[in-house]
């Protein structure tokens, strides 16, 4: 058994137990809820990670002589109200972020480049008409965006040529989308996906290079000895009494790494949904009630995969920012990432800044199916596809291929198995409330809160951001603050309202 020292600690009405707690996971989630529990005076909290590193889908890799982002890398919403935006500013993880944005390259493959004032126009009133707050989730945004993009072409005044490129360029706004959710299909998403999220979010900032320096940051104080690194979870067994060998009792048994395991009176799962799918029903012993099983398989869990080329040297600009190749024959109408059209949707690059860190290297984007296809091809195979690609859109024969290659996994990595959620059609968001509904004993005359759940998934507000999974774990650990009767500290140590703290908590029932 994993040697943990009995704690204990005396108050006003005797002496008392202080609570066991296990979090599982050490992603921004995790690092959310142990760090908040840490700052609420509970001081046993252990941390359970099955990967070598911190930070789950916030994730590193050294490329060359600098360190880059393998997965989160945007702060979506700038103001003083995220508190991943007010963590980065107070971290100084900021500073070394580029004040001024590049320019949108846009390419045709007719091998022209299309003007950036026109395309930046219909750009934004497609995007318009697809990230509006729609409350409709029986409709897909696929259905809805294609009948309003007729309308809008239908009364856009433009020449023959700027109507024969809108299709192309509204089709981009649908498959940059698609990296967005991570879905194959814009048919497949609800066109109510954002019906409840914050209105702060709006705007991204690249922090590419520097994202990965958050959990370190966060996890600063928390005692190296209770992370647990390379312990990957076999089973948790609640609902049941478990005792030491000092005869101290706890309800919660978790199995971990090589025969190692550990009692709890609470465990936070902050596991990623793509984990949930494929072990919810093996993880847990008693097995998840139905409602919760119910909740994992409504929300889906998409696939981003990210492709980094390294050049010897740049064949864009020095003020591009990013660039986009257009097919003119594309229309929104038949947008759906197909393995069989795959380099269709390797359609955005964007180029990582300074030059003087980085040196000339791209990013690549591509989704769904299509980005579960490029984790699994042959590198020679990939490198070859892309460079024959690039060569059409610039009308260079003679282009260099990449002199390095690194592409992410994450759908085919066993502890993430994808990169973030969206909602399907049909499904309503409010389900991520049952997700995040923690559960406890059949036995408890009152609430106790075994099993508790945190995760961008468990946020119908935020799901997908990495503020909704920091807050997640926050809102975990302020409600076992409440329960035990503790003041927890303000989220994120920011000056956040109410309304950015995380979901309410909600009334407890034993389950």
């Amino acid at each position: 058994m994993y040697d943990v020292t009995t704690k204990w600690k005396y108050n006003v009405f005797g002496m008392k137990k202080v609570p066991r707690i296990v979090v599982v996971g050490a992603g921004i989630a995790g690092i959310g809820a142990a760090s908040e529990l840490r700052d609420a005076g509970f001081s046993d909290v252990t941390i359970l990670e099955a990967t070598g590193e911190i930070g789950g889908r916030i994730g590193k890799y050294q490329l060359g002589k600098a360190w880059i982002d393998t997965g989160a890398q945007y702060i979506h919403g700038t103001s003083e109200t995220n508190p991943v935006y007010c963590l980065s500013k107070k971290f100084g993880i900021l500073d070394n972020v580029p004040k001024e944005e590049g320019r949108w390259s846009i390419l045709s493959e007719k091998g022209s480049r299309v003007d950036e004032d026109f395309a930046e126009r219909v750009y934004g009133a497609g995007e318009m008409l697809i990230r509006k707050r729609y409350q409709d989730h029986q409709r897909s945004i696929g259905e809805h965006f294609v009948e309003e993009v007729q309308k809008l072409t239908a009364n856009w005044e433009a020449s023959t040529e700027e109507k024969r490129l809108m299709d192309g360029i509204l089709s981009m706004v649908g498959k940059d989308l698609l990296i967005d959710t991570g879905a194959s299909d814009l048919k497949s998403v609800s066109l109510g996906s954002w019906k409840y999220f914050h209105a702060d979010t709006d705007g991204d900032l690249n922090i590419e290079g520097n994202m990965f320096d958050l959990p370190s940051k966060l996890l600063k104080e928390f005692p190296d000895e209770s992370l647990l690194l390379k312990k990957p979870v076999r089973k948790i067994e609640w609902d049941g009494s478990f005792r030491t060998g000092n005869g101290e009792q706890h309800p919660v048994r978790v199995e971990f790494g090589d025969e190692e395991e550990i009692l709890a009176d609470h465990v936070v799962v902050t596991i990623s949904l793509g984990c949930l799918k494929a072990q919810a029903s093996t993880l847990f012993s008693p097995q998840l009630p139905e409602h919760k099983l119910q909740a994992i398989d409504c929300v889906r869990f998409g696939t981003l995969t990210k492709i980094f080329l390294v050049y010897e040297e740049a064949f864009w600009d020095d003020d591009v920012s990013e660039i986009s190749l257009l097919w003119e024959d594309e229309s929104p109408v038949s947008l759906d990432a197909d393995p069989a059209q795959w380099v269709k949707h390797l359609h955005f690059f964007s180029v990582m800044k300074p030059k003087e860190k980085f040196g000339n290297v791209l990013i690549g984007w591509c989704a769904g199916r299509v980005g579960e296809l490029t984790e699994t091809m042959k590198e020679e195979d990939l490198l070859a596809a892309i460079t024959e690609h690039l060569r059409a859109f610039t009308r260079n024969p003679s282009l260099p291929p990449p002199k390095s290659m690194f592409r992410t996994q994450w759908y085919s990595n066993p502890f993430t198995r994808g990169a973030y959620t969206y909602l399907p059609v049909g499904t309503d968001a409010e389900v991520m409330d049952t997700l995040a509904l923690p559960l406890s004993g059949t036995k408890a005359t009152k609430p106790d809160l075994q099993l508790l759940f945190a995760g961008e998934a468990t946020m119908k507000s935020l799901y997908s951001t990495v503020q909704g999974g920091l807050l997640s774990g926050q809102r975990e650990a302020q409600r076992l603050a409440q329960h035990y009767g503790k003041v927890a500290s303000p989220a994120s140590h920011c000056s956040l309202s109410p309304q950015h703290q995380g979901e309410p908590l909600q009334p407890q029932t034993v389950l």
